[in-house]
């Protein structure tokens, strides 16, 4: 892939996409119960935090990617163990955000599609996107922004003139006490988007200036965040917690309450887009992530990889789960027991190695 090709404004919107896409097909939070709102706000904010000490190994080495950055740091052997270990990782989430997809199209457009044919179909959009190359994916990112933003806008309006939206739904705050928000928190909004956006640590050497990712990272967070946040808080209000706690699509049951005058209703094929596009833009930058990891560690050109990496990305989403229910339970299982390990315990072992690696470039240029 050539680098320094992709703009400020393009990363953002990839940022972006790639966190809206979660409202789309993951219900976050709702062990928070009515608080599930504030989960994603504070969760943005120790995101931001997350993400700025993600960026401060990635402010070591620039332009290289997270791969390369392990073997620089961990050495030859244990960097690329560890490299590996994330390209795995990032397979196995977007093998996941694919399967979440599949699903939402299955239930809600093509009812009577085998769910391969879809999964199939989906995965070859993305191969072949990618293929394209990463400056494709990110141009397209801007435009597609424009047209969310403008679908949430007007979905924004028509829910509060129709009458949807209740307040009294989200009272009162704190009820359950702080315990259930902060494990809300702990266990699901910092880590589903925000904890997940340290697979932006293979892609930020490919901006114009990757010196600036940071910042760039904590700005898409806050809006993304926000965004989010508001999300939870009109499911809640214009359904109860119930209701919104119990839909496999809450955002989809939060459109489905719009009605003026028997004349704007059923908008909702407006959401299911914005949520196959963003969804689609999550499996991409995952794709896009094993790509860039896979040639690294292997020194094989990105596009010799493109159709086995879709190949496996195919076969292990669908036989991820045998339906929806178990691969949300094993879902549960990776917020526990392997998403702790990328998101917090190796980022923390190559800050320290990059803390010593200074160190030692300090001491051998003064000696």
């Amino acid at each position: 892939m050539n680098r320094n090709q992709i703009s400020t404004g393009q990363m953002i919107s990839l940022m972006l996409l790639f966190e809206i896409g979660v409202a789309a097909v993951i219900n976050l939070g709702f062990s928070a119960g009515r608080d599930a709102w504030m989960a994603s706000l504070i969760g943005m904010i120790l995101g931001a935090v997350l993400f700025w000490f993600y960026a401060s190994i990635s402010r070591h080495f620039p332009t290289l990617p997270l791969t390369a950055i392990s073997r620089k740091l961990l050495g030859k052997y244990a960097g690329t163990a560890v490299g590996l270990m994330y390209v795995i990782y990032f397979m196995y989430i977007g093998s996941r955000n694919l399967r979440e997809g599949s699903n939402l199209v299955n239930i809600v457009l093509l009812n009577s599609t085998p769910l391969l044919v879809i999964t199939t179909l989906m995965i070859c959009c993305v191969a072949y996107v990618t293929y394209l190359g990463f400056e494709v994916l990110a141009r397209t990112a801007v435009l597609l922004m424009v047209f969310i933003f403008s679908i949430v806008f007007i979905i924004n309006v028509l829910l509060f003139a129709s009458g949807s939206v209740h307040v009294d739904y989200v009272l009162p705050i704190l009820g359950d006490g702080i315990g259930p928000l902060w494990e809300a928190i702990t266990t699901d909004t910092l880590i589903v988007p925000f904890g997940e956006m340290i697979l932006f640590l293979m892609l930020l050497p490919y901006m114009r200036r990757p010196e600036k990712g940071g910042y760039i990272g904590i700005i898409a967070i806050i809006i993304g965040g926000l965004l989010l946040t508001q999300t939870m808080f009109l499911n809640i209000a214009s359904l109860g917690l119930n209701i919104a706690k119990g839909s496999p699509f809450p955002v989809l049951s939060t459109i489905s309450t719009i009605q003026i005058s028997d004349f704007i209703q059923r908008v909702d094929i407006l959401v299911v887009m914005t949520m196959i596009i963003t969804n689609f833009y999550r499996v991409a930058l995952y794709f896009t992530a094993v790509l860039i990891g896979a040639s690294d560690i292997f020194n094989i050109p990105y596009r010799k990889l493109v159709i086995p990496v879709a190949f496996i990305f195919l076969v292990w989403s669908y036989s991820m789960a045998r339906n929806y229910i178990f691969q949300i339970e094993f879902g549960v299982l990776a917020f526990y027991y392997v998403h702790p390990l990328f998101l917090f315990f190796f980022p923390s072992l190559l800050l320290v190695a990059a803390w010593i690696h200074k160190r030692r470039q300090r001491r051998s240029a003064g000696a």
